[in-house]
């Protein structure tokens, strides 16, 4: 679904902006991709709630969440909240604004350490998001046009697949018997399916999710990666390598420039408007992030509406309870806590 393209042929333009032209060869294999796509209004990954009160909240992976009685009633403590380590929340400056992405090593930690090393290294730096398509993603990276000679071997070296990992201790279920999964639910705030009769977990394709790209051979990701930027493609789950989701910037990523969905979504041209102007690793001392975990009273209120239709809004349930799409009812994330 997600093929790096063959090396591109760069041809500069009398105005400065970078055309770049593919072989026909690859186009099929992108086609396929966009003609198993919805169009559906992207889900809100980014709402943040403004309060005058924060809690202090210390976590990192290891940490064990406590399971909690049925319908308990929370504020805002850790149980509720996962503060994702600063050396695993990174930016990506674009025309349109800061994209802030977190990462979670256990989903993928081969490609989490190469994505890190890749943005110290400089390697996204003035490149773009150069194939984006409308309701599905937008891929970015260098679309072997980097120079090869300007950063170390292993940086550039295929990369052996995570597409599933150990059930990890810390995931909160949310719904059983899911259309692409036994369970879902969110491990620190990150949303992934389970099944405990293998015990293996993994990244759900969910809007604003982020996993690396590959050729149809599964050991093939290197640097290209791409973000789900409409209706969640969970026909992927399991065959990509999860690696964080969005905690800021959504906005920012649907005003990208869109491609010919005649060619996969990859732009003609490359302008400004699609370069990343630099990609940076936040430092220790950077503002944190949070991300809402499914204990949170908040967010418990808001799929307790979704299974019951609680609300004078809703006049007809005959089918409730419903289940719960956790790609449409994602935990929050925030800059604080409340």
């Amino acid at each position: 679904m997600y093929f790096k393209r063959p090396r591109s042929t760069l041809k500069k333009t009398s105005t400065n902006t970078t055309t770049r032209t593919f072989s026909n060869k690859a186009v099929p294999l992108i086609f396929a991709a966009v003609s198993l796509m919805t169009n559906f209004a992207l889900a809100d990954v980014n709402n943040t709630r403004n309060q005058d009160h924060t809690t202090s909240v210390s976590s990192n992976v290891k940490e064990k969440i406590p399971a909690l009685a049925h319908n308990a009633r929370l504020h805002s403590n850790n149980a509720s909240w996962y503060q994702v380590p600063q050396g695993n929340t990174v930016t990506f400056k674009t025309a349109y604004g800061d994209v802030v992405i977190a990462l979670h090593p256990t989903l993928a930690p081969t490609h989490v350490a190469r994505f890190k090393a890749l943005i110290e290294a400089g390697f996204y730096n003035e490149q773009a998001f150069y194939r984006v398509v409308d309701g599905f993603v937008a891929q970015a990276g260098s679309n072997d046009t980097h120079d090869a000679n300007k950063f170390s071997p292993s940086l550039l070296s295929p990369i052996k697949a995570e597409f599933t990992q150990p059930l990890n201790s810390n995931v909160n279920l949310v719904e059983t018997n899911d259309m692409f999964a036994p369970n879902t639910g969110f491990l620190d705030g990150f949303p992934v399916g389970v099944d405990n009769n293998r015990q293996e977990m993994w990244g759900l394709h969910c809007p604003g999710v982020v996993a690396f790209a590959r050729n149809s051979e599964k050991d093939t990701a290197s640097t290209e990666f791409y973000i789900v930027i409409g209706q969640a493609p969970r026909h992927l789950d399991r065959n990509m390598s999860v690696i964080g989701r969005v905690v800021q910037g959504m906005d920012a990523l649907q005003k990208l420039p869109r491609g010919n969905r005649d060619t996969g979504g990859v732009l003609d041209d490359i302008t400004q408007e699609s370069k990343i102007k630099q990609a940076f690793v936040h430092a220790n001392t950077a503002t944190p992030y949070f991300l809402q975990t499914p204990h949170h009273e908040e967010y418990q209120k808001r799929t307790n509406t979704g299974k019951n239709l609680d609300n004078p809004f809703f006049h007809d349930n005959a089918y409730g309870p419903r289940p719960i799409d956790v790609c449409y009812y994602q935990t929050k994330s925030s800059n604080k806590t409340w």
